[in-house]
């Protein structure tokens, strides 16, 4: 099996699990506008925010050096062992003792940015889930490292349905509302950390390696403010929305960005594949960086076109989905969709320096500068536009984080990447997804129907520009047979 067509079937397996995942979490929303007040889903909403918030620092983005690293021990299985042994072990104790330091000092750490959520049972429950989802993620990490995406995907999706199971028996059978959703997740992460100790224990030697944790951290701690940086441009606009204007503000952006991160979903999934296919081309760069670069384009279009097929057709599942109390959400799709168009894009830039090691540490220089951005706009826009100007917020910093990232990576590990295709494509999408707001006939077929036709006309227009390689691509698939 060709680099080329591995890599487009450990995507396709990424990707499916990733939407089946994502219409899950979709099929609740539902189910959530009804049962749930605006109000009452702003606090798991809020809380949700705050989680992703401090996992960064109980894993420290060792998932990251689990998987570079792997390309240097996997030839010998001891060393191997224990690199991983050692990062898992690392984060087992770092985990027990942040969440002590945080129970203690709980009013001086979480408190003052949780907007009047109450600590106990809420916020504990939301603890719960740090600490232990860590361990899960790690494990995870592993497996993509060795592509083994099918158990990969199995794993995400087993997950994901246990989780949906207990918010379907806490919110709709007993009916606990907001409590009902932490609980169902603080409930998974406890099943899937009993379920990852069991698995990995044979495949690592618990105990920590100085050397091995000195050179993990060495990678993994530079990603830091990188990762802190990539929560702000995407989760710090809740907390914004939950302080300028209102819990039930951040809910239905929550709802709406739902729609949105579809998107992120897919480029994150593709990515998860690419990274170990990246990895394996640039250990001959010179023979295989058009392919890289072709690949990055093509992908590019893909997304566009998702994000164009969602922000169009935002106003119809709107109003087929989502309770008339969150229907003006529809408004965010398209920034937010985009502004996912734009991370994905990033991915492209910032691979090469996670390849080079001494990239790892220039990667925070663009998302910090994208964060940074993200609260500055998020503070003017959030008081005169409400949801969308969070929404516009996250665009402009991701799409202005994405362009310094290339430029940093042009300089540590250059590729021929045509930086002004790439992003001339989703400004031109974007701008067709606007009509978004333009076209309400007052007829719902009529409305999918004229959308259709701009999808359709997009579409051929694609085609005809790559038509060659997506003949060479399809020649590719076709002799595999």
């Amino acid at each position: 099996m060709s680099s080329k067509i591995k890599l487009i079937k450990s995507s396709g397996i990424y990707g499916i699990v990733q939407v089946l995942q994502k219409c899950i979490g979709l099929i609740l929303i539902p189910i959530y506008t009804v049962l749930l007040s605006p109000d009452e889903k702003g606090i798991t909403d809020v809380i949700t925010t705050i989680v992703a918030f401090f996992s960064i620092f109980y894993s420290l983005a060792l998932n990251s050096a689990v998987i570079r690293f792997y390309v240097d021990y996997k030839n010998d299985e001891k060393k191997l062992k224990d690199f991983w042994g050692t990062c898992i072990t690392f984060v087992i104790i770092n985990s027990v003792v942040l969440t002590a330091i945080i129970i203690i000092f709980r009013n001086i750490i979480i408190i003052p940015i949780t907007g009047g959520i109450d600590f106990y049972p809420y916020i504990l429950l939301g603890l719960i889930s740090i600490a232990l989802n860590p361990i899960f993620t790690i494990f995870q990490s592993t497996l993509q490292a060795k592509e083994e995406s099918r158990r990969y995907a199995l794993n995400n999706l087993s997950y994901f349905l246990v989780n949906l199971s207990l918010n379907l028996i806490f919110i709709v059978g007993f009916r606990l509302g907001a409590l009902g959703s932490l609980l169902a997740l603080a409930i998974t992460d406890v099943i899937f950390f009993i379920y990852t100790i069991i698995n990995f224990l044979s495949l690592i030697t618990l105990k920590i390696n100085k050397e091995y944790l000195k050179s993990a951290l060495k990678y993994s701690l530079p990603l830091l403010p990188h990762s802190l940086s990539g929560w702000a441009v995407s989760m710090l606009d809740r907390l914004f929305l939950n302080g300028l204007i209102s819990r039930a503000a951040t809910s239905i952006y929550s709802t709406a960005a739902q729609f949105g991160n579809i998107i992120n979903v897919l480029t994150s999934a593709i990515n998860q594949a690419y990274v170990p296919w990246f990895f394996q081309q640039m250990k001959d760069k010179k023979k295989n960086e058009d392919e890289i670069v072709k690949m990055a384009e093509l992908l590019t279009i893909i997304y566009c076109f998702l994000a164009m097929g969602m922000s169009l057709f935002g106003p119809e599942i709107f109003k087929l989905v989502v309770n008339i109390r969150y229907y003006e959400g529809w408004k965010v799709i398209p920034f937010i969709s985009f502004a996912f168009v734009f991370n994905g894009i990033y991915y492209f830039f910032v691979n090469p320096l996670f390849y080079n090691k001494k990239g790892v540490k220039y990667i925070a220089i663009g998302t910090f500068t994208g964060a940074l951005l993200n609260s500055i706009f998020n503070i003017i826009m959030i008081p005169k536009m409400g949801e969308v100007g969070a929404a516009i917020a996250s665009l402009l910093s991701m799409a202005i984080s994405c362009v310094l990232v290339y430029f940093i990576s042009k300089r540590i590990e250059p590729l021929k990447f045509n930086i002004l295709k790439m992003l001339l494509f989703p400004v031109v999408f974007l701008l067709i997804s606007l009509l978004a707001f333009k076209i309400d006939t007052g007829n719902l077929i009529l409305s999918i129907l004229i959308k259709l036709c701009i999808v359709f006309i997009m579409a051929i227009i694609m085609m005809l520009i790559y038509r060659s390689d997506i003949y060479k691509l399809y020649m590719e698939v076709k002799n595999r047979k």
